[in-house]
């Protein structure tokens, strides 16, 4: 029973998954259109949100290299939460419409991620503009592509979700020209750090004789100096985000890398579940193991519910005890007369109709 009992749990474990309610959103992510579906309801359920969207571009847009575009939420308003999730998509459709698709890679999202789903906590009102900053890669083959802003919130009431995403927002990618000074195409930024630590970072570069540093501090632009490649953004004291970008000079255009952000946050926990649920097996394999040693052994096994013993011996006490003698029964026929029993009577007559015949010949009917 304890086996089987022990085989239960552990199917339990092995079945059970992590989950999580999503009161306040679902949490940044790649989503599609469609499977972000809302963090309030349904979508079946969605209402139009009435927010205005847009998305500006860089001047230029080179393939394959690294572009800042900015994107920008008015006229919404949403529910007591002050949540908005935001979505970069690439059709309307609701299918195949992550920016991968049309090979577009999100390097750093809002929220300091690679997501192309974030969801904003902000000043959200029908009278103030949210702006969102996301660093892009382009997609590698030249050409016109579409890029869309979608977003998605609670009502007012907080009775329904609301849904919205912008028109189609055409950009040109073109070739990159030749010797253009530029970042790596395979080079990616430093998106998160800790506090408390500095930041050295590597540059990767092509075409490019010399690279500056500009470090966006508060309201002031600090240069930092760039050798071999490296440079070292000082430790942040408290969490935050920075910007810095770099100016790279070659002999063809001086080109101004996006602004990169760097955010320092509070050093936290990592959770693995696959490390979970060994954890979790390895206890519960402990506890029976624990169960299984504290038995005793062989013939020496207690069970409350094993009475064997109990009827053993009650029955071999039985078998010593001697058997009672039964008892004489009392007769109730009459003494035998002193010439002994009339003739042909036997005994048993005697006992059944002895005080009849008696009776009788006090009677004189025999």
């Amino acid at each position: 029973m304890r086996l089987k009992l022990a085989a239960v749990l552990v199917l339990l474990v092995l079945s059970a998954t992590i989950s999580a309610a999503n009161p306040g959103g679902k949490g940044d992510d790649v989503r599609s259109r469609d499977c972000a579906g809302s963090f309030h309801a349904s979508s079946s359920s969605n209402g139009i949100s009435q927010a205005i969207l847009n998305i500006e571009y860089p001047d230029e847009v080179y393939a394959g290299l690294l572009l800042e575009i900015h994107t920008s939420v008015e006229s919404v308003e949403v529910s007591s939460n002050k949540m908005v999730g935001m979505a970069l998509l690439v059709n309307s459709e609701g299918a195949k419409d992550l920016p991968a698709n049309d090979g577009w890679e999100v390097i750093t999202d809002p929220n300091g991620g690679t997501n192309n789903y974030v969801e904003i906590s902000d000043s959200f009102s029908s009278q103030n503009i949210v702006n969102r900053t996301w660093t892009l890669r382009a997609p590698s083959n030249p050409g016109t592509y579409d890029l869309y802003l979608a977003v998605q919130h609670g009502s007012p009431d907080g009775g329904v979700a609301m849904t919205g995403i912008s028109l189609a927002n055409p950009v040109s990618v073109s070739e990159v020209p030749e010797n253009l000074p530029r970042l790596s195409a395979d080079w990616e930024p430093v998106n998160v750090r800790e506090i408390g630590s500095k930041t050295v970072i590597t540059l990767e570069t092509e075409n490019t004789e010399s690279a500056t540093v500009e470090l966006k501090n508060g309201g002031d632009v600090i240069t930092i100096p760039v050798i071999d490649n490296e440079f070292t953004i000082p430790a942040a004291v408290n969490a935050g985000v920075v910007e810095w970008r770099v100016i790279l000079e070659g002999e063809g255009p001086t080109q101004n890398s996006p602004w990169f952000r760097l955010t320092a946050q509070e050093p936290g926990w990592e959770v693995d579940e696959f490390a979970l649920y060994i954890q979790g097996i390895a206890l519960l394999l402990l506890g029976v193991g624990a169960v299984i040693l504290r038995r005793p052994k062989g013939g020496d096994i207690e069970n409350k519910y094993d009475n064997t013993d109990v009827v053993t011996n009650q029955f071999e006490q039985t078998l010593a005890e001697p058997e009672p003698t039964p008892e004489l029964q009392t007769s109730s026929s009459p003494p035998v007369p002193a010439e002994g029993l009339p003739a042909g009577w036997t005994m048993e007559q005697w006992e059944y109709y002895g005080q009849e015949h008696l009776d009788k010949l006090a009677a004189g009917e025999l």
